[in-house]
């Protein structure tokens, strides 16, 4: 496969934030919670993009960002590191607000770091197929610089190519947040010189997550209960019950959902069971996870009938859990007579309906020795 469509190198400023700890984070924990975390974590970078940096490549901890024309100024390029340091940490911050998952990745996703490798130089664009790829030195140089002798876990590098190429960049010392350090490596073929800011002092500038209040509205009354019991054991049950994206696996009349913030369940995950595809789907937040060995109990909150679904799992054996749903709202008398004339009879089948699907798929899972594929751990790993 020859490249084609060489374009003429030109002067190019060369972005790259770089997740450290990566490589013993997805060898060392559960991969696909660890794949999904840093997923999240490259997409928070990419939406504090301000620079408007084009995405050459995104290679699995980094993301190999560019832009060429107008030549960077000191203070936008520090404002972008600093967007996105905050971002990216502001991030893992909520993540571990409201993580209930106790699997490895999920527990030490808060011991990632970010670091900026920062170079301007002539680089060609070719075109591979229907792909845009990079090439020159000046990218070898930059990706040889991701591994440096810099004693910090956090920090921006900045080659004095970048430094001499831009003639504002010699109010780096007024506008930065601190006075930049100087280095160098010696590679094969040759020294890079650099300066690099610690990322450190910017931790007071990463908000503190939102606590959102998930307290039951005193004022709903519970219109109907339905109980059963599922022929498996409570970790099972709850990996499905729980699972945003798994809702048309075993509710009654739901094809499939969206709105989802996340693929891995937490408190405040959202969701929209697709029903008719239309605004009357409804679209619920999951939230009040209490979690103990034997007994789960959780709020599934209906936006749109403002009613909660109180969910219930019970472990009652090895392999027997009893679930239990009860449903609130606010009720008025001549609303609750209503309802009790026409419309509890249909839901008390909808949801009896519904959790008989739930035990035909939970039983199947048992009988062929596999598990649900969202794979919430309920308790540490020894």
């Amino acid at each position: 496969m020859k490249p084609t469509n060489n374009t003429s190198a030109e002067p190019t400023l060369l972005f790259i934030p770089d997740i450290s700890g990566f490589t013993k984070f997805v060898h060392e924990t559960e991969i696909s919670h660890s794949e999904h975390i840093i997923k999240e974590l490259l997409e928070a970078l990419i939406d504090a993009n301000e620079m408007e940096l084009q995405i050459s490549e995104i290679e699995g901890d980094a993301i190999l960002f560019y832009r060429k024309g107008r030549k960077p100024t000191a203070a936008e390029t520090l404002a972008q590191v600093q967007r996105m340091y905050t971002k990216f940490h502001s991030s893992l911050r909520k993540y571990e607000s409201q993580r209930i998952c106790q699997c490895g990745a999920c527990i030490h996703a808060n011991n990632l770091s970010l670091k900026f490798i920062i170079h301007y130089g002539d680089i060609s664009i070719n075109k591979v197929k229907n792909r845009s790829k990079l090439f020159g030195k000046d990218l070898i140089m930059a990706h040889r610089l991701m591994k440096n002798n810099i004693p910090l876990n956090e920090y921006a590098l900045i080659t004095n190519e970048l430094i001499n190429a831009c003639s504002t960049w010699v109010e780096i010392e007024q506008v930065a947040w601190e006075k930049p350090n100087k280095g160098h490596c010696e590679y094969d073929f040759g020294a890079i010189k650099y300066c690099y800011l610690s990322l450190a002092p910017l931790e007071p500038h990463i908000p503190q997550p939102t606590i959102e209040d998930y307290a039951p509205d005193p004022k709903m009354s519970k219109i109907l209960s339905v109980e059963s019991v599922i022929n498996a054991p409570i970790e099972s049950v709850f990996d499905v019950v729980s699972d945003t994206h798994a809702k048309h696996l075993w509710v009654l009349h739901v094809k499939d959902s969206d709105k989802t913030n996340g693929k891995i369940t937490k408190n405040g995950s959202t969701h929209r069971c697709i029903m008719n595809g239309d605004e009357n789907d409804p679209f619920l937040t999951s939230r009040n996870f209490n979690i103990s060995k034997d007994l789960i109990t959780w709020i599934d909150t209906n936006h749109n009938e403002k009613s909660d679904l109180v969910i219930t799992l019970q472990r009652i054996g090895n392999s027997l859990t009893r679930i239990n749903l009860t449903v609130m709202q606010k009720q008025s008398i001549f609303k609750s007579i209503a309802y009790n004339l026409l419309k509890k009879k249909g839901f008390v089948q909808f949801f009896s309906g519904s959790l008989e699907k739930l035990n035909q798929y939970c039983q199947g899972l048992e009988k062929k020795g596999l598990k649900h594929s969202s794979g919430v751990l309920l308790e540490p790993a020894s």
